[in-house]
């Protein structure tokens, strides 16, 4: 996913800075560090799923949170059930008198900026975003409706005049999990047989109905040799075995039936070789906690269920484990 996208993403949830209505019991009953943070009253203690108003299935659930003793507030959100996510800590700065805040991302980048109320029921945030050469300063504007609903829209700067590039529309839900992506590095082992599958990773833009790259290595410790023959997962119509066949005058792709797994060897199906798994019509939203469970069949160590991490770099998650 390009960087001005994630950027934009980042926004639309971050714009998490929406005021509501705030009682006068509200206040009284406030601490002083609380009443700095009066807008957001509404919003905090509760979880809300949103979806993009420009990129059909694209969602995001956010979770608002006292941090710092109360002398801060935290947001963490995850698009598309753990695709890609971020925390921000929001807090008053003495010297400027301003709210400002600072949000870090797993997409590689961060942005700090000032949150300033406009009215009732409206606040304006302007974001500087740090690490993503395309985009380097964005506005966003934020409220949290009569009908219960938490409006975000994001602008950016183009030809010298600010415009309206999407955003999303929250909605209250308790049940919803903010189910940021976990550092790949961290699986949990898995074993069938002899045989041990590390590294397990799917490559997704998080946009539902597109083909998705997965990739693992499976490490064989006896000498018998054995194979790789079928691969499924809730999260997509089928799971097909992909080899890349190049050639002096292009490539094409090609359907293996079967992947060997050598004695005491391994099966290495890594990003920018020429195998890996091809989940068919991929459907981030089966993921959960940000992981998608695929079930390999070896024709020897029979069917094992994984968890495979969901990323938009695998690259970097697969070097991630070194």
């Amino acid at each position: 996913m390009r960087k001005s996208l994630a950027a934009a993403l980042s926004a639309a949830a971050l714009m998490g800075a929406a005021p509501g209505v705030v009682t006068a019991q509200d206040l009284s009953t406030a601490s002083a560090p609380a009443q700095a943070f009066a807008p957001f009253l509404p919003l905090i203690g509760k979880t809300w799923r949103g979806q993009n108003t420009t990129q059909e299935g694209v969602e995001d659930v956010m979770r608002w949170d006292w941090a710092v003793g109360g002398h801060a507030i935290r947001i963490s959100h995850a698009v598309n059930g753990g695709v890609y996510g971020g925390e921000t800590l929001i807090f008053p700065d003495k010297d400027s008198g301003q709210l400002i805040f600072h949000y870090f991302t797993t997409g590689g980048f961060h942005t700090t900026g000032v949150i300033r109320p406009t009215g009732p029921g409206a606040m304006e945030i302007e974001e500087t975003v740090h690490g993503a050469d395309s985009v380097e300063t964005l506005k966003s504007r934020a409220t949290l409706g009569p009908d219960g609903v938490y409006r975000t829209r994001s602008l950016v700067e183009r030809d010298g005049a600010w415009a309206e590039f999407g955003g999303f529309d929250y909605r209250e839900d308790a049940a919803a999990r903010v189910a940021l992506p976990m550092v790949a590095g961290l699986e949990t082992p898995v074993s069938a047989g002899p045989l041990d599958l590390t590294r397990r990773i799917v490559a997704t833009a998080g946009a539902a109905g597109e083909d998705s790259a997965g990739y693992v290595l499976v490490r064989n410790g006896s000498p018998v040799a054995d194979e790789l023959v079928d691969a499924m997962c809730a999260c997509a119509d089928t799971v097909e075995f992909h080899r890349v066949v190049r050639t002096a005058t292009g490539g094409s792709m090609i359907d293996d039936p079967i992947w060997a797994v050598p004695g005491n060897g391994a099966l290495e199906i890594k990003p920018g070789t020429v195998l890996h798994l091809m989940l068919i019509n991929f459907d981030p939203a089966k993921a959960v906690d940000g992981r998608v469970q695929l079930t390999l069949t070896f024709r020897d160590a029979g069917a094992v269920q994984a968890d495979f991490s969901l990323t938009r770099d695998s690259a970097g998650a697969w070097a991630a484990f070194d």
